[in-house]
């Protein structure tokens, strides 16, 4: 099995150093408050669940035959409930673990 010489492989750009890790602007003191966070999170849960009654209903009645895009709604409005439930899940974990702690 015959080799290639190396000598027509060119040699390597130099790496470009990296830059500095910068902390993103919600997690600064004075970023979004956590009451807004909370908000948006369920506002979106809302309009995921409308457009997933939207889409099943234009289905049901026979103006959508896209069944694909109907599923994938649904199942947007599933992923945000899930998202919602497991909040809600670790906030009461760490509420319960804050009442156990001795002071």
């Amino acid at each position: 099995m015959p080799v290639d010489s190396i000598a027509t492989v060119a040699p390597l750009s130099r790496l470009q150093p990296l830059l500095a890790p910068q902390a993103p602007a919600d997690l600064t003191p004075g970023g979004a408050p956590f009451a807004g966070v909370l908000n948006s999170v369920l506002n979106g849960n809302i309009e995921a669940n409308r457009g997933a009654d939207a889409a099943v209903q234009s289905l049901a009645t026979g103006e959508a035959q896209d069944l694909h895009t109907v599923s994938l709604a649904v199942a947007q409005a599933d992923l945000s409930f899930r998202l919602i439930l497991e909040l809600r899940n670790r906030l009461t974990d760490a509420f319960q673990e804050v009442t156990r702690m001795q002071v």
